[in-house]
């Protein structure tokens, strides 16, 4: 298949563009091609998914030669969507709304990168959630991403919605407990603002995995339905700040500052079920091992790279970011 990624700049874009390689299938950049000339950009230089006329998308698709679009562009994460808000809004339900109306007039595949955020976790402290459990954003961003897979799922001709729990992997990854503990550990910064309380249970999975699953699925001929991926390895975050004390060596109790009434998520865990009955098996890899792998790759990143920065923005504009996250019960 050949195939484009909106917001291909961004974390899970850049490890689903070298994924694709992998399994043998053709990345084709928007941002440097025909749209070059014809479409307006963001300020990180990535096609604007909101501000292009649907007529110029289904211009772009078509002059690539696409057979699918993953949707990724997002304003991703309470703590970013609080400090960008007319942003995230025009990025995640405008600019859903283009691109899903401009795939079906170019008649592809339709890919939405969803959330597991849109659940109402509350109900599921001590069970699973599945695709068919009850939703209850409690977050703008929640609202917003559920909007989009509304969007998807009453317009799109030919869609599939897939919904990664706590992706992480090294550079790039701008969001997980994972990627801002090991920066702040490499550059020595201490009382990370962390919106989780460490008793409760996280699921991670790596970006390589959730990427390689996704691509799997597409190469099915199972249209017009919607998937959970998950690791099913869950841990309690204490744990996981355990496994990155081996991974790095370091004593990580003076790097991060919880603030567990924001977690208000509670226990987050998924079955990946659907998944497997659908494609036969789901490749993950154990925990500890992606920490490495993350930890390997922020030390051999560059400083343009930090997971902290809108940590950093919010204290700079003196925002206050736990009035975005609801108490948690």
């Amino acid at each position: 298949m050949k195939i484009g990624i909106t917001g291909e700049k961004g974390f899970i874009a850049v490890n689903f563009a070298k994924e694709l390689e992998n399994l043998g299938h053709e990345f084709v950049s928007f941002d440097n091609s025909y749209a070059m000339d014809n479409m307006n950009y963001t300020k990180t230089n990535e096609v604007c998914v909101y501000s292009n006329d649907v007529n110029d998308w289904v211009e772009l698709f078509k002059n690539c030669e696409i057979d699918a679009v993953v949707h990724n562009a997002a304003v991703v994460g309470t703590d970013v969507v609080a400090l960008n808000p007319d942003q995230a809004v025009c990025t995640n339900v405008l600019g859903t709304t283009k691109i899903t109306e401009a795939a079906n007039i170019a008649g592809i595949l339709n890919v939405y990168i969803g959330t597991t955020v849109i659940y109402d976790t509350y109900r599921y402290q001590d069970t699973d959630i599945t695709e068919e459990s009850a939703l209850y954003p409690r977050t703008n961003y929640a609202v917003q991403k559920l909007a989009g897979e509304q969007i998807v799922r009453n317009n799109a001709d030919n869609y599939l919605i897939v919904r990664p729990l706590f992706a992480y992997g090294g550079k790039g990854d701008m969001n997980s407990l994972i990627s801002k503990t090991l920066y702040g550990v490499k550059n020595n910064i201490s009382n990370i603002d962390m919106f989780l309380n460490p008793e409760k249970i996280k699921d991670y999975m790596h970006v390589n995995d959730f990427c390689y699953n996704v691509i799997k699925l597409m190469e099915t001929d199972i249209r017009n339905d919607d998937f959970n991926i998950t690791a099913e390895n869950p841990h309690n975050t204490q744990e996981i700040v355990s496994l990155m004390e081996e991974v790095t060596g370091q004593d990580l109790t003076s790097v991060i500052k919880w603030h567990p009434k924001t977690d208000y998520l509670g226990n987050h865990r998924l079955t990946n079920q659907k998944y497997i009955t659908a494609i036969g098996s789901s490749r993950t890899r154990s925990l500890k091992e992606g920490i490495r792998e993350s930890w390997e790759s922020i030390i051999e990143s560059d400083n343009t790279f930090n997971p902290l920065k809108h940590l950093q923005q919010a204290k700079r504009e003196d925002v206050d970011l736990v009035r975005h996250y609801p108490n948690s019960k």
